[in-house]
């Protein structure tokens, strides 16, 4: 015999009829069907005043939410979602907060807003990362060059060359072309270092475009580089992760390039690199930045040149502040510098070409010293004394 199925209106009906039925107390009522006894009154006075239908259900929605999200900004969560479909919540509430945003909805809220508006679909859960991150300390201290390959229009193939800044993950240049010739890439060089000056160091993998060591020969870009100064970096074969953030850029610039294109020439798909990378560079907020621009980035720190120092663990010879010494020296790079006995105990500002350091006091110039091996000390005299150690930067 099938089951017979009740609607909770009719159970609610069963519950309240249960004492003069069974000539049960409220109290053995309430025990026997698994409710308090200020359930079963609140349900008796709805059934009093209203009939059957105070027993159907309610909706336990508060009759006011003072922190529900504006329905402006609502809105405008669904208009940047759909003006950019593939923003997730944290890029969506970044830009809200960039835009004057003072109290901008918590991710979890944002994304709510496009799951409630059907905009998110189900997302498999991401596996964690078992490498490592790098990023150089400050811009132009390490350029990644590549080149990736798109298709136009009428199926024939172009190549744009990328270069990127690691520390800012700034899209330096993007230089569209037919074929990812070594003088291809040195234009997209030259584009770059027109426009934001040469780097200290730059990274490539062992194509020919860049590099002919595999070939046993220099191309034309290498020699273009150390003409310049720039030191030239390869990954090791088969590791993209060296060169990942640009292979990342590369992925991003390929979604765009769905959502906008194809191009139907070299030149329609230079002016599509153009708009990408002002949107990358200037619009989209970066995850890996703390949802800043990399404009902002590259933009708030003095950059490095191929003039900038190095120390044998390879970090950057930063312009520094450093407290003089009750002798009146500097401890500057297992070195003693004198500055003089009356400066003591006051922070004294060094920066380093080429082994030269100058240093300041505020902004007076003190001297300029030519550093010797480590370990020596850099009295008033030009030459540097003391026994340097055995093991020289």
């Amino acid at each position: 015999m099938p089951l017979k199925v009740i609607t909770l209106t009719e159970q609610w009906l069963e519950i309240l009829m249960a004492p003069a039925r069974h000539g049960l107390t409220v109290a053995e009522t309430c025990r026997r069907y698994g409710i308090s006894r200020q359930t079963f009154y609140e349900y008796r006075i709805r059934y009093r005043d209203q009939g059957l239908e105070g027993l159907q259900p309610r909706s336990r929605r508060p009759l006011n939410s003072p922190r529900q999200t504006p329905a402006e900004t609502e809105d405008l969560i669904v208009a940047l979602r759909k003006q950019h479909p593939r923003w997730g919540a944290r890029k969506i509430r970044a830009v809200l907060q960039r835009h004057g945003c003072a109290h901008p909805p918590a991710v979890s809220t944002v994304h709510q807003i496009l799951v409630r508006n059907g905009l998110v679909g189900v997302q498999p859960r991401r596996r964690s990362r078992a490498w490592k991150r790098f990023e150089r300390p400050v811009p132009n201290d390490l350029w990644q060059i590549d080149a990736t390959e798109v298709r136009l229009t009428d199926r024939s193939r172009a190549w744009v060359i990328d270069v990127v800044d690691d520390h800012a993950r700034f899209a330096i240049a993007a230089h569209a072309c037919r074929s990812a010739s070594t003088t291809a890439a040195w234009t997209a060089m030259q584009q770059a270092i027109a426009e934001h000056g040469p780097p200290r160091q730059l990274i490539s993998d062992n194509g020919l475009s860049f590099t002919g060591k595999r070939h046993k020969r220099t191309v034309l870009f290498e020699r273009q580089l150390k003409a310049l100064g720039v030191q030239q970096l390869n990954a090791r074969p088969r590791h993209p992760q060296t060169c990942g953030k640009l292979e990342r850029y590369h992925r991003t610039f390929k979604e765009y390039y769905a959502d906008h294109g194809p191009a139907d020439s070299i030149e329609s798909l230079q002016r599509l690199l153009d708009a990408f990378r002002w949107h990358y560079n200037v619009e989209r907020p970066h995850q890996s930045l703390a949802y800043a621009t990399p404009q902002d980035t590259y933009a708030a720190t003095a950059k490095a040149t191929p003039l900038t120092g190095r120390d044998t663990t390879g970090a950057v010879v930063a312009p520094r502040t450093l407290r003089v010494n009750p002798n009146g020296s500097i401890n500057y790079r297992k070195r003693k510098i004198n500055v003089g006995k009356e400066r003591a105990g006051r922070p004294i500002h060094a920066t380093e070409e080429r082994g030269i350091v100058r240093l300041y006091d505020g902004h007076e110039f003190i001297r300029e010293v030519l550093l010797g091996p480590p370990g020596t000390y850099h009295g008033s005299g030009k030459k540097p004394t003391g026994r340097p150690k055995k093991k020289i930067e």
